[in-house]
């Protein structure tokens, strides 16, 4: 049972601007990475409202695709004469300065034997903040750090994820035999804690399969999968959401497969996807579509504060995990929303007990759908399939 955010919920609007009370100014971020020119109507069609270019091109480039599809910019390693041009244009979110810091100069660390590799970069990021925020200082500035922490290196990940006006990082659990998800509320539980919930929290989620030669090997997660990794990361008090990563000609560069509406098994010198990766992604993104117009739909909900309504969750199965199940209450007076999910990779018979009579219980599903549940007094009971998450209005007596 998630507690945080009981005063409110740190997130932005459509600006960058930090905000803790919901309104119609309100943005959640359901964002891709690589975002390639042309790609940016099916992007909207789909329900992303922002998207991550690939950094082969300035903002001058895809500015105007931008604006034709109302999305958001989140703007690797801008330069100052794009700051100033674009720093007051409404098609930006945020800055975004350095990837995977603390794991990237750990391994340079240990190629070179140069212990002073961190320090100089930190500081690096330090002064390219302060000279962005000299000229635009309208919109939030961030670096995107990785989840894994190396050995010794805990206080630099600390440091680098609270260095940012928004704190970042990219979370990739699902490894070829991944049981669980456990480390996605890991990595959010110590940003939050870290910042004092007084940051928005965006994270970066899988949402793509590894090609042959990429270490570690990775696979694509089924829709199913990507519901339950996203509701895990809200209820751990994520406020924006990125799905690495639209597929192309650049992902494929890194010998990663993404997701995208007409995935191809090649586009032409780099990696090769097989037909079964390719009906995946397409699967995939038709997961991605249907997640971002429930978000839609929830944002109001998610944004709001965290409910004191007292209740307990009980599961039925052996676990890995002392608690498999995850939870966040939502809302106030005589409904809440319930969100729920399962970390673990399989199922579990759940039992919800609350402390006042239960009028009506009704599940939210993904596609829009409302299954009613039958509640016994201040209780009811549903069934968690492995890795999923479920949604659930609550009206009391």
């Amino acid at each position: 049972m998630q507690r945080v955010y009981r005063a409110g919920v740190p997130h932005t609007d459509r600006a960058g601007n930090i905000r803790t009370g919901y309104d119609t100014a309100s943005f959640f971020p359901r964002c891709i990475y690589h975002a390639v020119a042309g790609s940016f109507r099916a992007i909207r069609e789909a329900g992303f409202n922002c998207v991550h270019t690939w950094e082969g091109y300035g903002i001058g480039d895809v500015i105007a695709e931008l604006r034709a599809n109302d999305l958001q910019l989140i703007k690797h390693w801008p330069t100052d004469a794009e700051v100033r041009e674009f720093g007051s244009d409404p098609s930006i979110l945020a800055w975004y300065l350095d990837e995977e810091p603390t794991a990237q100069t750990y391994l340079d660390m240990q190629r070179t034997s140069n212990a002073g590799l961190m320090r100089d970069r930190y500081q690096a990021f330090v002064s390219r903040k302060a000279a962005i925020q000299a000229i635009d200082r309208r919109h939030p500035v961030f670096p995107l750090d990785g989840a894994w922490v190396p050995p010794a290196l805990e206080a630099w990940w600390d440091r680098w994820n609270t260095s940012g006006d928004i704190s970042a990082h990219d979370n990739y659990p699902l490894m070829a035999q991944a049981a669980d998800i456990g480390s996605l509320p890991r990595s959010i539980h110590q940003a939050i804690h870290l910042n004092g919930e007084r940051k928005p929290v965006w994270l970066t989620l899988q949402a793509f399969g590894g090609a042959p030669g990429l270490q570690p090997a990775m696979r694509l997660p089924t829709p199913g999968e990507l519901r339950g990794m996203v509701f895990t990361s809200i209820i751990h008090g994520a406020t924006g959401i990125t799905l690495f990563a639209y597929d192309s000609e650049v992902t494929r560069e890194g010998l990663v497969i993404g997701i995208a509406p007409g995935t191809q098994e090649s586009y032409g010198k780099h990696a090769t996807a097989t037909p079964r990766q390719v009906e995946q992604s397409r699967l995939l993104w038709a997961g991605a579509a249907r997640l971002n117009a429930e978000l839609d739909r929830l944002t109001p909900r998610l944004l709001s504060p965290t409910a004191t309504l007292p209740y307990t969750v009980y599961f039925s199965g052996a676990s890995r995990n002392p608690s498999p199940i995850r939870t966040m209450l939502k809302g106030a007076g005589g409904r809440y929303t319930l969100l729920a999910a399962n970390i673990e990779g399989r199922p579990f018979g759940v039992r919800f007990q609350f402390t006042r009579p239960i009028a009506a219980v009704r599940r939210l599903n993904g596609d829009g759908s409302r299954t009613s549940i039958a509640p016994s007094g201040s209780m009811f009971r549903d069934t968690l399939a492995a890795l999923a998450a479920a949604v659930y209005e609550v009206r009391f007596r």
